[in-house]
């Protein structure tokens, strides 16, 4: 089962891979993973902000109050005069075990807001769910069905994430050459000094020889 802190590892090394810079910062008590993106989308400059974080329960709450901490993170570093010449995208998401109101908060539907918008995600790797808000609005068509690229690649589906970590483990497991055991590689010369051996035991005097005979039919030596 895909646990939160690989589901977590997946959003990382997505933002990474889309160009996000990834930080860890410290939202209230979460540590959280956040990726900053600009873009620029019909002459104005995109502000993404993804905040990803782990919390055993997430109720709406608890949702809501971590998104208010990420969105004033967010803001500040935004490149830009907000509403002018650049928007402020904040997609902020608790990974957990998901309460029904948290799921019903984050995918409802957001309100404008000026120079910006604010998506909350809420992922529950146990029932192998992702909840947010992807639907289209009439205002900022354009900017909306690029929020909605950027979430649903930032937070898949459970399952989608859970066959990355596989693929990820297979890779790596690939890669990396194997390692010799005590006795080195099967078939391999062993390098350094030759083990040494103990000299065998010196020869002492001479015991009793035993008897000789003569073969059958032949008479006995001296006669």
């Amino acid at each position: 089962m895909l646990t939160p802190e690989q589901y977590l590892q997946v959003v990382a090394e997505r933002v990474s891979r889309s160009g996000g810079r990834l930080n860890t910062v410290q939202i209230g008590p979460v540590t959280a993973a956040v990726g900053l993106f600009t873009e620029s989308i019909m002459l104005s400059t995109m502000n993404y902000c993804v905040v990803a974080g782990a919390y055993p329960n997430v109720d709406a709450a608890t949702l809501q109050q971590f998104t208010g901490m990420a969105t004033q993170h967010a803001r500040a570093n935004v490149q830009g005069t907000i509403g002018w010449t650049a928007a402020s995208v904040v997609i902020c998401g608790l990974v957990g075990r998901v309460h029904p109101d948290a799921a019903q908060l984050a995918s409802a539907k957001t309100s404008n807001q000026f120079g910006g918008e604010t998506r909350m995600v809420a992922v529950d790797p146990h029932a192998g769910m992702t909840y947010a808000f992807t639907g289209g609005k009439l205002w900022g068509a354009a900017m909306h069905g690029a929020i909605n690229a950027k979430l649903l690649f930032c937070f898949p589906q459970p399952g989608e994430a859970f066959q990355q970590v596989q693929w990820q483990a297979q890779q790596q497991a690939y890669q990396q050459p194997p390692q010799p055991g005590p006795g080195g590689f099967p078939g391999q010369i062993p390098s350094g000094p030759m083990p040494q051996t103990a000299p065998p035991p010196a020869a002492g005097p001479a015991g009793p020889q035993p008897p000789h005979y003569p073969p059958p039919g032949q008479p006995p030596y001296g006669r």
